[in-house]
């Protein structure tokens, strides 16, 4: 009865066996095909939400890829056309510039969505100008020989999706009168 208090060397082995046969170049099993798994005190142990069996992995990530694929599909209906974001207006200090784009879901947007930026000449970096919302910014004196576009970042699922309006630009000091 001694056999029954201690496990059996083929139970023992079966973890051993899996981990030598995902070595390369053993048939079946690699180690790719046991990502997000390990043996841990001589059992394989798996991430939750990760199997060790390969064709049940596969399974589940393309369950996974088809749902961000319909989650990607509504977010792109619901921004179609952003990427056709134009600004209207001279570029001349006191003109008023309009965002427009192709969507009519830009006039749904919220003002906080729309961000104006200002290149200063000799500058590599763009600047956000504080105050600016909306889709109309009104340039100032600030901006005079500066370039300026705007950016309008919609909120998604994974973040923002954000859309680059043209530059304008550099803009002119408002003409004497």
């Amino acid at each position: 009865m001694a056999f029954l208090r201690r496990p059996s060397r083929a139970r023992a082995a079966l973890p051993l066996a899996l981990l030598l046969a995902a070595l390369p170049g053993a048939p079946g099993l690699r180690a790719q095909d046991l990502v997000g798994c390990q043996l841990v005190d001589g059992t394989l142990q798996c991430v939750p939400g990760v199997t060790a069996d390969p064709q049940q992995q596969i399974q589940l990530l393309r369950q996974q890829i088809a749902g961000d694929q319909r989650i990607e599909g509504a977010v792109e209906q619901r921004i179609a056309g952003l990427d056709q974001l134009l600004l209207q207006g001279e570029a001349v200090q006191g003109a008023m510039l309009q965002a427009t784009a192709a969507a009519e879901g830009l006039a749904a947007l919220p003002p906080a969505a729309f961000h104006w930026y200002r290149l200063s000449p000799g500058k590599v970096q763009w600047q956000l100008i504080a105050g600016a919302s909306g889709p109309t910014y009104a340039l100032t004196s600030a901006d005079v020989a500066s370039q300026v576009m705007v950016v309008v970042a919609v909120p998604t699922p994974g973040g923002s999706q954000r859309s680059v309006s043209q530059v304008v630009g550099p803009v002119q000091p408002r003409p004497a009168n």
